[in-house]
């Protein structure tokens, strides 16, 4: 049962440091306190499955993604970073693009 709780503890640590919240803001959101969240994500203390279930609609991910090996998450969570990061840099290109075009066509006038 201690691996679970490690796993589960490691990914819940690494998903909230990945979007930059503290303790306080996950455990807030989660109706929870700082140090009972502390404790989960050290794996000293095993949590409800309704709490599970929360997590991981707060970080909208699977429920079972959470109990994924460290690497295994840490490699979604890099992907979907990587899928934000072009989508960002599409729409830039986009916007670059659409004022280039207006330019020229102010030109042509």
């Amino acid at each position: 049962m201690g691996k679970i709780r490690s796993i589960l503890g490691n990914n819940v640590r690494t998903l909230r440091t990945n979007k930059g919240w503290t303790q306080v803001y996950v455990a807030d959101r989660l109706q929870i306190t700082a140090p009972f969240l502390a404790q989960i994500e050290s794996g000293k203390r095993g949590t409800s499955l309704e709490l599970i279930e929360s997590i991981a609609e707060l970080f909208n991910i699977p429920i079972a993604s959470l109990f994924l090996e460290q690497t295994e998450i840490y490699m979604e969570a890099k992907v979907n970073m990587r899928k934000i990061k072009l989508i960002t840099i599409e729409k830039q290109l986009q916007e670059i693009i659409s004022e280039n075009i207006k330019k020229a066509f102010e030109k042509l006038k």
